[in-house]
């Protein structure tokens, strides 16, 4: 759960402003939003598309400074209402459309600060996805460096050892010597390189 992934991270005492109230547009301000963006992307050599924890609220996942967000919520004592395990959250209509964007060519990348997995589960081909803290189902190996799915949700934060070896064969049938560790970024961890270097060039 998202809660439990932000129980995970190391103490930390400025998170932002917190609870910053929901505004809606009228409906003729979504309309001409909505058209102008379809313009843009329209009319775009190079679209990317930057997603963050607004994409996953719908599936039930709870964003974190929002009115109800999980440390808005902290920060008062209480826990959200809507919390869904990650192994069960589904992709939202905005990541189905987002994957078909890519599929069509309209957009050609997606960045997202995102942990969820869910851009991945949309379909999204791993080569057109920049995840910048990590992946729930992501582990990487320390001794060969290979990222490894897995089936269910990681156990720790913060790029910690998760109890598995590498299950990497060698040549000659040797298994890899390396342990795996989620790849989740805690408060003071760098960006992943490789990712944030994608994200740069996609985004020029």
């Amino acid at each position: 759960m998202s809660c439990s992934y932000a129980d995970g991270l190391s103490p930390y005492l400025n998170k932002g402003k917190l609870g910053l109230p929901e505004i809606p547009d009228r409906p003729e301000d979504v309309s001409y939003k909505i058209n102008t963006l379809a313009n843009w992307i329209k009319n775009s050599k190079h679209a990317v598309v930057h997603t963050g924890a607004g994409c996953s609220t719908s599936a039930g996942i709870p964003d974190f400074r929002g009115p109800k967000g999980v440390w808005t919520l902290e920060s008062k004592g209480q826990k959200p209402d809507t919390n869904i395990s990650f192994d069960l959250a589904i992709p939202t209509p905005a990541h189905m459309i987002l994957k078909n964007f890519l599929e069509v060519g309209l957009i050609k990348h997606i960045v997202t600060q995102n942990i969820d997995g869910l851009h991945l589960r949309s379909g999204v081909r791993r080569v057109q996805l920049s995840e910048l803290h990590g992946n729930m189902f992501v582990a990487k190996c320390s001794y060969c460096e290979r990222y490894i799915a897995l089936p269910d949700s990681l156990p720790t934060v913060g790029q910690k050892e998760i109890g598995k070896d590498c299950p990497i064969l060698k040549s000659g049938g040797r298994r890899c010597r390396g342990k795996l560790h989620d790849t989740l970024l805690d408060w003071e961890d760098n960006l992943p390189a490789l990712e944030l270097l994608t994200a740069e060039t996609q985004s020029k």
